[in-house]
């Protein structure tokens, strides 16, 4: 990164506290409630096609902020790492993208954001790989998280036993994907522009969904999973309000608030918040489970509070007292 005396570097962006929570917040509410979106999507169009227009559209939709800014940066080393970070950054989110929304197909919109948020657990526990300490708080909190994953998604009172949802499984793999995204981020986002980041992992995102969506309904027209990657009117037309809500909603706007607010938020307050996507995923299903929309997920039952609460406890222990005061790299990340 830029050397903190370089002038062409550019000037700190620092937001308050208060600030960078609200940017945080506001993206998992709107993480959360893409769920639902993405869940309405699935009925009609496959998950890499999906993908692909979402982030192809959110790349256009902010290339002229992106060009504007990319052309006001001084420093060719600032330029060079805002396009890096965002090649790198692409591929992650092209894991994480693709492997919830495969997910989303067999699970529902609740399990989704909570098992999305183990990534605030896999985050230290990766960086333990690159010579960071992870106290016991990481440790117990993984403990709480893997019991509340059981009563949330596994367990099955009334069969009285317990099986795994394959879609859970998927999401968990997200997860993973995601992890690595917000390492990557939290690497980027002290200098590079977060308008150029976003344009540019949107782009390798949306392009690589689209090629690979497209090459599976060529190679397998009569199999159901490459019927629906096939991009049609008829097929947008079905889809075109979940995908406006995930493109210019969870795409252009959340992940760009993230990526502006993980220069400055400190590591504890960004996992914490942005965890809370979870809480806003299970409470938009149970609004629509209650407004009548039953294709979306199962009611709430007390095994699954059961589950949320211990999921929502072990995020909250293992970011206790993590690292010490100081200057620390972010700790937040996306999951939609």
């Amino acid at each position: 990164m830029s050397a903190p005396g370089d002038p062409a570097a550019p000037a700190a962006r620092p937001l308050g506290t208060l600030a960078a929570d609200a940017l945080l917040l506001t993206a998992a509410v709107i993480w959360g409630s893409t769920f639902i979106a993405q869940k309405l999507a699935t009925e009609h169009m496959g998950p890499v096609s999906f993908n692909g227009v979402r982030f192809t559209l959110g790349a256009l939709v902010l290339l002229p902020f992106a060009i504007r800014r990319f052309r006001a940066i001084a420093s060719p080393r600032v330029r060079r790492e805002s396009i890096v970070g965002g090649l790198l950054a692409g591929v992650a989110m092209t894991f994480g993208s693709s492997l919830q929304q495969v997910g989303m197909h067999s699970t529902t919109a609740s399990n989704a954001g909570f098992i999305t948020g183990l990534y605030v657990i896999i985050v230290p526990m990766l960086g333990l790989f690159v010579g960071q300490r992870v106290g016991w708080p990481v440790w117990w909190g993984a403990v709480l998280a893997v019991v509340g994953l059981f009563f949330l998604s596994l367990y099955d009172p009334e069969g009285g036993s317990f099986a795994v949802n394959a879609g859970d499984l998927w999401v968990l793999g997200c997860a993973f994907a995601w992890s690595f995204h917000v390492q990557i981020i939290g690497w980027a986002a002290r200098e590079a522009d977060p308008f150029v980041i976003s344009v540019v992992q949107f782009a390798v995102t949306g392009l690589v969904a689209l090629a690979v969506s497209q090459a599976l309904a060529f190679a397998m027209p009569d199999s159901e999973w490459g019927a629906r990657e096939a991009i049609d009117l008829p097929t947008l037309r079905a889809v075109l309000g979940p995908l406006l809500f995930a493109t210019l909603l969870s795409t252009c706007i959340a992940f760009t608030l993230q990526t502006v607010a993980q220069g400055s938020a400190p590591p504890a307050h960004a996992a914490i918040l942005l965890s809370l996507e979870g809480v806003v995923a299970a409470i938009a299903e149970a609004a629509c489970l209650a407004a009548g929309w039953s294709g979306l997920g199962a009611p709430f039952t007390r095994w699954k509070v059961l589950g949320c609460a211990l999921m929502f406890a072990g995020v909250l222990l293992s970011q206790w007292r993590l690292r010490p005061p100081g200057p620390a790299a972010d700790a937040g990340a996306p999951a939609a």
